[in-house]
């Protein structure tokens, strides 16, 4: 496999992984839980404000909303005070909300010039509610909804990133070095040079041999001398 594409490939992976994650978790944290995003919860209770924000009353999905203040009471009054401070709003969670599916809102504690933060209430109901912030609580799930977004983004650019690794990994092949042998299997390391300058000595050797083999002649002439 080429390097190129195992790199991509390694990456890729990575991105993806970490990009499901994020994802998982900003789904997680963008719906909202009110059995447990809540600051306080029961049928009796007494509460103290926490912050300035607006505290939604929250119910079981399985509560009749428009019963609420008729055969179901749910009264919640200050600490000085004996006025009920609940005010009733049946908003059942639609589909595209951040609104668990097995929770309902059904209405708020008056904020406005009534109870304010470090106020104390006293909660008596019919029905279990939860007492949650709604502005963090909507805070939270814009956040979280960002959150899986920036996890959909990366694993869309792993996923891309992973394709192109294998496709590199499918298509590319890494060069295998050229070893090459001399008779008896032994690799040719610094020899390769010098057999090519061995095979141009050996003609000149070849047209030096005969000269080498000429015999030596002598000639040696005899003379006749006459006599007289």
């Amino acid at each position: 496999m080429h390097t190129a594409g195992k790199v991509l490939l390694i990456i890729g992976g990575l991105l993806t992984v970490i990009g499901i994650g994020i994802t998982v978790m900003g789904a997680a944290s963008a719906g909202l839980d009110p059995s447990s995003e809540n600051v306080g919860e029961g049928k009796s209770f007494t509460l103290t404000i926490p912050d300035d924000d607006i505290y939604g009353v929250y119910t079981s999905a399985a509560v009749s909303c428009d019963e609420i203040g008729d055969s179901i009471s749910i009264e919640i009054t200050k600490s000085d005070s004996t006025t009920n401070q609940f005010t009733k709003s049946c908003e059942y969670n639609e589909e595209d909300d951040y609104l668990d599916d097995d929770y309902q809102r059904v209405g708020s504690i008056d904020w406005f010039m009534a109870v304010e933060a470090g106020d104390t209430v006293t909660i008596n109901s019919d029905v279990t509610v939860y007492i949650v912030g709604d502005l963090e609580a909507l805070g939270d799930a814009v956040g979280g909804a960002l959150f899986a977004g920036l996890g959909i983004v990366i694993s869309v650019c792993g996923g891309l990133i992973l394709l192109i690794g294998i496709i590199l990994a499918l298509t590319l092949k890494s060069k295998e070095p050229v070893v090459m042998m001399q008779q008896g299997g032994q690799m040719m390391g610094g020899q390769m040079m010098q057999q090519p300058m061995q095979q141009m000595q050996q003609p000149v050797q070849q047209m030096q041999q005969p000269v080498q083999q000429m015999p030596q002649q002598t000639t040696q002439q005899g003379y006749e001398f006459e006599q007289k």
